[in-house]
């Protein structure tokens, strides 16, 4: 036997012999006796010579002089790492012999007042390398002592320096395993490269030495994710490999580890490459190693693993069988009474938690909790992975939840995790892990059923699992984003903007924490995302729905195709995308939303979890898309999708109020297009069982509440019972009460409420109802938060309110209107966009001019007439205003402004001509909003400088009455109100008001289809040969139109203004008509019965057209002084018919011209750069080609030249400096677009804009 002596006298510990390899695997030995007041002695004892059983002591146990409660634990060190002999075994007074096992026996003796004690204990020679992998971090048996740094030894003493070295590093690897010491890990790969570099090339101990060295590299990777540490590790473990003849027995050991690398780095990099050679190297392990030995085990675990990472990567069915067949093996070959039985059961029920959770087979997890039941069962208390093992159940138990919703098993999940915690000390490198999981599965709970206190202390327990991590620890991206979860599910319930502000700035940490290449970037680019939308659904602000759909488009990107994320990235995609169309209008969006959401429908088999929300999502889309374009077959589309969200949600899921909201709203939709009963009573049941579903307090009850408030007042639209009127009030007041003041959705809660208090007035006429209406539209509109469209809605309501009521806010109603259309057609979106927007407001414009016309608001009519029409031409306009008098006050304001209008003119383009790098129309689009949101900004701290608070609004009266200096200017409103005309004169300081009460709106319209008709039946839409001649003013049909037009229209106005027939001096008159006023012919208004008749207004005044007075302002600038320059495109040969008389047409210009300066592009030249870069050169310009007029997008409406089309959208941006004069002898110019008659959206009006 060898004798320890300690310096203590009188004690000593005795080991039986046993072979050299057993002593020297042995490096050191601690005991540690802890009292029961908790205070703890030990001596830790350093191998001097094992194979003369030579130990040196370090100190002294202080034993007690009598016998107390104490606990005895005795550690010895095997293979580099610390094994606990005696388990903590609590001894009470004579306890003489306890029985742990065999083959060591440690005989503790005293003097005269100690008992004698025997232990006999099992030492277990594990080999440190098959366990690297092992179940998560369940790797190593290690208990390394805290606080002890160990003997300091002078290793240059000891003839075999490298083996010292390699044993050191070893002890400081296992220590910081068990710890987490960073100082311990440096160390550890200090000494053990310097073993390395001492042992030479050949020496048998070589391969084992870089392999100690490669693991600990691959350990400091681990904690802190430095990819030099991981790359290095390979390198040394692969020579370790290559140094390992293929027959040694301990080939197996680095494959082993070098696969375990390998799986590490692709966990980090995602290359296949990596997780490919990992599993063969893995496999090679497996397939060297006999059935029978001892580490079989150990390599099928870790080959299961690995396995395991591929199927998550790639999705492959037979992966994820292999590794639960590997795992099911392992546990076959480890006994029944083998301390690694725990583990290989814990790895199996993990691996079948994968295979659940991709094909969500209840077998499947079911199984998995039983295994890892199993795992914990067999796992002491005292045990340093109970912990580990409690976690992975925990897990799988939220798995399963997330699936059946059963409150037992998330409960059961918390109560494990809350033990684990319980049993891992403060300081313990895992107890992060346990805190975060923990945190999670409060935050799944309190989402089932809503418990404050649970998401509380979800956010506690990940605050306190982010604190605890290293900024530079690899897992503190996911703990950061498992808090910004936890804080989005708070502002959900509770819509404090903190939460949601605290939410995406955690997610912001995590994305600059991870780089690009993280295979974790999509799922950390989704949540912030997601954050983005919510706080955009708040506050408002364009950049967080921009940036949301940016961060979501490149998470898709960057999701390969079958993997099983896919699904989830599309869907968040398609969401953001939905969000954004019922912010913008973008037509684009919510057809790409459908696409997305479509496919990501399609890629979820039924029973995910996440179905429901995809397929509510699309169902919301295809309705959206329906009150756009009024296809009746997305809203059956969009009920069916609703109506299987809800079938596959079961009861009492905390997103079942939202499916049957949404459904609700939706049949909603279609009983209002379709009128069936059947509809309006379904969707009314359904808003009532969400109302009722939804908890107090819950963010969207308010929404619920107001959606089951309008259902019952349009029912009782269509039955007319009280009860519904009243009751539909009461939730929609409930719905207001619920809402604080300064959120977004407030107005449109409130526009709701008036309306329902309107309908009541209008039924009994109290008048407490007529004034909360006014009151409560006012607020809406005037709203600084909201949605622009919505705030222009209360408006309308507004003056239909007080109209109704006779209320004397109506003129502030219509100011207020007026006002918030530019923000409706917001600069920042595309000209279609703001086109249809502009559709979708109607003739409130006109509507408002008229009743101030009513009221004798004759020169506020003029003005709002002038601010509400033609405003995307005027938004071009104002992008080439001068800005001279800015420059001498504010240059660089002045300039910046400049830079950014420059920009946004050419529709946002500012891309290096050199650069190869092309943007999306989607990054186009989000750049040309926040160019539009920046000029806003300036524009906004221009005017408050002096005497700039005026700059860039609509001219005042005042400036207006100096359009007509070159003649009267005419401007015709037509509206439902009534219909008038108001008419500047040279030298009169106020509007004529002129009525025409016998034009009528209803008429109006009706001559412009009969124009129409007349038009397209004689075919002068195109210009080009026809059979036969058409005289136009012959057909009896164009003769009464023309007719009408004077005796209602022009004859009114000419006999208000005294104009006498006299050919000889015939003033100039501008028409500026409204409505549909804006497609006759009034320069040839007059009467044709007779060939003699004077009546016809050619006889009186020679006319012109101007979209708006301000055109004509803007046209009297400052006189050109370039020489004067023509250009004439003739007949381009764009393939259609034959022009006729256009040789004529040149001809009588040449005559006419004679020796000036003249360019003619004919047939072939007239390509479209030629003509772009000539009229930009000229003054005069004459085009005689074919023209076209795109109903569907109006800017697309082209003049057709020799190789295609000059379109309205590229003429506005022409900026022709020169510009005097155009003559247009081409078809459909001034076709225009019948819902946007107040835009001028034809050619005419574009080239008005383009030489402003």
């Amino acid at each position: 036997m060898h004798l320890l002596t300690f310096s203590r006298p009188g004690i000593s510990v005795e080991l039986p012999a046993q072979d050299d390899h057993f002593l020297n695997d042995i490096f050191h030995l601690v005991l540690e006796l802890k009292l029961s007041d908790g205070s703890v002695d030990r001596v830790d004892l350093l191998s001097r010579d094992p194979t003369l059983g030579v130990w040196d002591a370090n100190g002294s146990l202080g034993l007690p002089e009598t016998i107390p409660h104490y606990t005895l634990s005795v550690f010895v060190g095997l293979g580099g790492q610390e094994h606990q002999l005696v388990a903590s075994k609590e001894l009470y007074g004579p306890e003489l012999f306890v029985q742990l096992g065999d083959p060591v026996k440690i005989l503790l003796s005293g003097h005269e007042n100690y008992l004698d004690m025997v232990f006999k204990a099992k030492v277990m020679a594990v080999n440190p390398f098959g366990q690297m992998s092992g179940e998560k971090s369940d790797n190593i048996n290690n208990t390394t002592t805290q606080g002890q740094e160990g003997t300091s030894l002078n290793l240059d003493d000891y003839p075999d320096k490298p083996s010292r070295l390699t044993n050191l590093g070893i002890f400081l690897l296992t220590r910081f395993k068990r710890f987490g010491n960073l100082d311990d890990i440096n160390n550890a790969v200090v000494r053990l490269q310097a073993a390395v570099n001492l042992t030479p090339d050949g020496h048998p101990d070589k391969p084992l030495r870089i392999s100690y060295l490669g693991i600990s590299l691959y350990s400091r990777f681990k904690r802190l994710g430095h990819l030099d540490d991981i790359d290095n590790a390979i390198i040394q473990l692969q020579l370790a490999v290559d140094l390992t003849p293929n027959d040694h027995p301990d080939k197996p050991n680095p494959l082993s580890n070098l696969g375990i690398s390998l799986l590490a780095r692709f966990e980090r990099l995602d290359n296949l490459d990596d997780i490919e050679n990992a599993i063969l190297r893995l496999q090679a392990a497996v397939d060297l190693t006999p059935d029978g030995h001892p580490d079989k085990p150990i390599w099928l675990r870790n080959l299961g693993t690995s396995l395991i990472s591929r199927f998550e990567r790639l999705g492959g069915l037979d992966d994820i069988e292999s590794a639960i067949k590997q795992h099911q093996e392992a546990v076959n070959l480890t006994p029944d009474g083998d301390p690694d039985r725990a583990s290989q059961l814990s790895n199996l029920g993990t691996s079948l938690q994968t295979r659940f959770e991709m094909y969500e087979n209840l077998c499947d997890i079911d199984n998995a909790i039983t295994q890892l039941q199993a795992a914990v069962n067999l796992t002491p208390d005292d045990h340093p992975h109970k912990p580990l093992r409690l976690n992975n159940l925990a897990s799988s138990l939220r798995g399963r939840f997330n699936h059946l919703g059963n409150l037992d098993d998330i409960d059961n999940a918390i109560l494990r995790l809350q033990l684990a915690i319980s049993l891992t000390p403060d300081g313990h490198p895992h107890k992060p892990n346990w805190l975060s999981s923990l945190g999670t599965s409060l935050q799944k709970r309190f989402g089932r059923i809503g418990n404050l206190v649970d998401i509380e202390d979800s956010i506690s327990r990940l605050q306190d699992a982010v604190n605890l991590t290293p900024d530079d620890h690899p897992d503190k991206p996911a703990r950061l984003s498992n808090l910004g979860n936890s804080f989005v599910s708070r502002f959900e319930r509770l819509g404090n903007i903190d939460d949601i502000n605290n939410a995406i700035l955690r997610h912001q940490m995590v994305m600059n924490l991870i780089p690009d290449s993280h295979p974790q970037k999509p799922n950390q680019l989704s949540d912030l995302g997601g954050s983005l939308i919510m706080r955009f659904e708040h506050l408002g602000d364009l950049d967080d729905i921009d940036n949301a759909v940016a961060h979501l488009q490149v998470a898709v990107n960057l999701t390969p195709d079958g993997h099983p994320e896919k699904s989830n990235r599309l869907g968040s995609l398609g969401g953001s995308l939905l969000v954004r169309f019922e912010h913008l209008g973008n037509l684009d969006d919510i057809q790409d939303a459908i696409l997305r959401l479509q496919e990501a429908v399609n890629l979820t088999p039924d029973g995910r979890i996440d179905k429901p929300s995809w397929l509510s999502n699309l169902g919301l889309s295809l309705r959206a898309r329906f009150e756009r374009l009024r296809n009746l077959d997305d809203i059956n589309s969009s009920i069916i999708q609703l109506q299987a969200a809800v079938d596959l949600t079961p009861d009492g899921h905390p997103e079942k109020p939202k499916w049957l909201n949404n459904l609700g709203i939706t049949v909603l939709s279609r009983f209002q297009r379709v009128g069936s009963l059947g509809d309006i009573q379904n969707a009314i049941a359904q808003l009532q069982v969400a109302v009722n579903l939804a908890p107090d307090g819950h963010s969207e009850k308010r929404r619920w509440l107001s959606h089951l408030g309008l259902s019952l007042i349009i029912r009782f639209e269509h039955l007319g019972n009280q009860d519904d009127l009243d009751n539909g009030i009461s939730r929609l007041q409930a719905a207001v009460d619920l809402t604080p003041d300064g959120h977004p959705v407030k107005p449109g809660l409130l526009s709701n409420l008036a309306t329902s208090l309107l309908t009541r007035f209008q039924r009994l006429n109290h008048p407490h109802d007529a004034e909360a209406c006014i009151s409560h539209l006012l607020t809406a509109a005037f709203s600084p938060v909201g949605s622009p469209s919505v705030r222009l809605g209360a408006a309308q309501k507004w003056i239909h309110a007080a109209l109704t009521t006779t209320h004397t806010s109506l003129l502030a109603a219509c100011e207020c209107a007026i006002s918030i259309i530019p923000l409706v057609a917001w600069l920042g979106l595309s000209i279609p966009d703001r086109h249809q927007h502009l559709v979708e407001i109607g003739g409130i414009v006109r509507d408002a001019a008229a009743i101030a016309i009513v009221l004798d608001e004759f020169d506020m009519a003029l003005e709002w007439l002038e601010q509400g029409r033609s405003i995307v031409w005027n938004q071009i306009l104002q992008l080439r205003t001068p800005v001279d008098e800015l420059r001498a006050v504010e240059p660089d304001l002045a300039n910046r402004l400049l830079h950014v209008s420059s920009l946004l003119y050419q529709g946002g383009q500012d891309i290096n001509p050199q650069a190869a790098h092309k943007r999306s129309p989607e990054e186009e689009a989000r750049q040309y909003r926040a160019l539009a949101k920046e000029r806003d900004e300036i524009v906004e701290k221009v005017r408050s400088l002096p005497k700039f608070q005026d700059f860039l609004k609509p001219f005042r009266l005042g400036r207006l009455f100096e359009a007509a200096k070159e003649g009267a200017v005419i401007v015709v409103n037509v509206s439902i109100v009534q219909c008038d005309a108001l008419a500047l004169i040279d030298g009169v300081d106020e509007a004529i008001h002129i009525p025409l009460p016998d034009l009528t709106p209803k008429r109006v319209n009706q001559l412009q289809i009969e124009f129409n008709a007349l038009l397209k039946s004689s075919g002068v839409r195109q210009r080009a040969v026809r059979d036969e001649e058409v005289e136009v003013g012959g057909d009896e049909g164009c003769k009464k139109i023309l007719a009408e037009l004077w005796d209602h229209l022009v004859k009114p106005v000419l006999d208000s203004l005294a104009f006498s027939s006299d050919p000889d001096t015939l003033p100039r008159m501008w028409w500026c008509v409204t409505g549909p006023l804006a497609f006759l012919p009034i320069h040839a208004a007059g009467v044709y019965d007779t060939e003699y008749s004077t009546e016809k207004i050619q006889n009186y005044a020679i006319s012109s057209y101007t979209p708006t007075i301000s055109s004509l302002l803007e046209q009297s600038g400052a006189p050109i002084h370039k020489p004067f320059r023509h250009l004439s495109a003739i007949e381009p040969s764009s393939g259609l018919s034959y022009i006729p008389n256009t040789e004529k047409e040149l001809e009588y210009i040449r005559h006419r011209l004679q020796n000036r300066d003249y360019v003619v592009l004919y047939k072939a030249d007239a390509t479209k750069e030629r003509v772009m870069k000539e009229m930009w050169d000229c003054n005069w310009l004459h085009l005689a080609c074919h023209g076209t007029q795109n109903a569907t997008n109006p800017i697309k409406s082209a003049l057709l030249l020799h190789d295609g089309k000059l379109t309205l959208e590229e003429i506005i941006r022409l900026d022709l400096p020169h510009a005097e004069f155009a003559f247009l002898s081409a078809c459909q110019t001034m076709t225009g677009d019948e819902s946007l008659s107040d835009e001028a959206v034809h050619i005419a009006g574009g080239m008005l804009c383009a030489c402003a």
